[in-house]
């Protein structure tokens, strides 16, 4: 199993995007008014991932 690859977020008034720091290239988008997550670029799709900003916590669990 591949190690946890980390993202950072990067916010705006229109959501967040979270971006891995680990070059696999996986990048997500949550929607600042209703939450909806949309998968950007898949990236490495066997590594874990997380990452946090704020209140915000994303896991593998709830973004594959």
């Amino acid at each position: 199993m591949a190690r946890t690859h980390r993202m950072e977020c990067t916010a705006s008034p229109a959501g967040l995007l979270f971006e891995c720091l680990d070059g696999c290239g996986r990048r997500v988008v949550v929607d600042g008014v209703s939450g909806e997550l949309t998968i950007v670029d898949h990236g490495d799709r066997t590594a874990p991932h997380q990452g946090s900003s704020g209140g915000a916590r994303l896991t593998s669990a709830s973004i594959d």
